[in-house]
């Protein structure tokens, strides 16, 4: 077909229509090449509508088809008008062998960029699980290295940190407490060993040995004590305590408790007062709020001088109710607040046990009085005494 025209005929194929008449009769033909070089003639019409096809003429000529019908002169018509295609169908071939060469190469060279991406991206991750593996109960001061902060992995290590630092705190002081604890624990236990020794030698004397069976017994009970009240202590730390929060009458709860450490605070010549609003009522587990009173006013009888008053006072502060344990006495440090309700502490380590106690009254009482949504305050000035206040939700 492209013979004597050439390139130029199909050039102008863009120029080709044709004209029928509603009865599939052809009227007018414009072609830029010569009918007979054409091998497969065009059909005619088949309806008089808009309507759009291809057909190849011959071997690579495919050509665009619009038909619609038309008015010429009160005369209906259908016009047809050609688009070449070639040009379009050669440019996609050519573009599908180029994407089925391409693609395999592009595929690969895009997974060995990604695998050095992801490879270069993942470093960091392997070197924080390497540094990870290092850390150990023995090195929890070791901290990951976190060159960028702001990056999610920045943040990973940052948590990871924060972790660390949780952790060596809880190790630090589990070790702490395992070395007081066993300290406490040693004290009574020599001492049943000495009394024990000392009885053997003075086996023949019936009063002697009265007296060290009984000096037994009270160092068994002070043993026993100190066991419950850290397993007291564990339980309240490891929430295992039941907590069961009720209306609970503070000024017949001070009462109570007056009446229990009477006894021990008329030994020192010592008077328990209550004073205060009676019809005050708190949110709180009966059991461990009595447990907490009876700590803090069983320390300040303990730690008061003689011919003293404590004065127990329930009062209402901020929405809130709370009961103030007031005594005289020498007073604490401010150095000292911070660490006076931690276990086993104590402000004057010269006290002997049996008159100092353990140094676990507070801590229970802290924690006891938390785990019911309330607080323990404390105001304390050297010379002047020491205000103890618990703050409940009122009711």
């Amino acid at each position: 077909m492209r013979g004597a025209h050439g390139d130029e005929g199909y050039a102008r194929l863009s120029a080709w229509f044709e004209v029928w008449s509603e009865g599939k009769q052809l009227l007018l033909r414009h072609w830029p090449v010569r009918e007979a070089e054409i091998k497969n003639p065009l059909p005619a019409p088949v309806e008089s509508i808009l309507r759009f096809y291809t057909v190849e003429l011959e071997h690579d000529l495919h050509v665009r088809i619009m038909e619609r019908p038309a008015r010429v002169h009160e005369l209906g018509v259908i016009v047809r008008v050609f688009r070449d295609e070639t040009d379009t169908r050669r440019t996609l071939a050519q573009i599908v062998e180029v994407f089925v060469l391409a693609a395999p190469l592009a595929v690969f060279l895009a997974s060995l960029g990604g695998y050095f991406v992801a490879r270069r991206s993942l470093a960091p991750v392997a070197a924080m699980a390497e540094q990870a593996k290092q850390i150990t109960s023995e090195s929890l001061t070791e901290r990951l290295l976190n060159p960028n902060p702001h990056d999610e992995l920045g943040q990973l290590a940052a948590v990871f940190n924060q972790t660390l630092h949780r952790l060596e705190n809880s190790f630090t002081e589990l070790k702490r407490f395992t070395a007081d604890a066993s300290h406490e624990l040693r004290t009574p236990l020599t001492a049943l060993r000495t009394v024990g020794e000392v009885a053997l030698r003075q086996g023949d004397n019936p009063t002697a040995l009265r007296e060290t069976i009984g000096s037994m017994l009270e160092e068994a009970q002070r043993l026993n004590d100190l066991i419950e009240s850290l397993l007291t202590l564990a339980r309240m730390e490891s929430g295992k305590v039941s907590i069961r929060l009720e209306p609970v009458k503070l000024a017949e709860l001070a009462k109570e408790v007056r009446e229990n450490l009477n006894v021990l605070a008329a030994e020192k010549q010592q008077t328990i007062e209550l004073s205060g609003d009676d019809g005050l009522t708190g949110s709180a587990d009966r059991l461990l709020l009595r447990q907490a009173l009876m700590n803090i006013v069983h320390n300040a009888v303990r730690y008061a001088p003689p011919h003293t008053r404590i004065s127990i006072r329930t009062t209402r502060r901020d929405g809130d109710v709370c009961i103030e344990i007031a005594a005289q006495g020498p007073g604490v440090a401010s150095e000292h607040h911070m660490k006076l309700f931690e276990r086993f502490y104590r402000v004057d380590k010269s006290r002997s046990r049996a008159e100092g106690g353990h140094g676990l009254g507070l801590a229970i009482a802290k924690r006891s009085v938390e785990q019911q949504n309330g607080r323990l305050e404390m105001e304390s000035e050297l010379g002047k005494g020491s205000v103890f206040r618990i703050v409940l939700p009122s009711v």
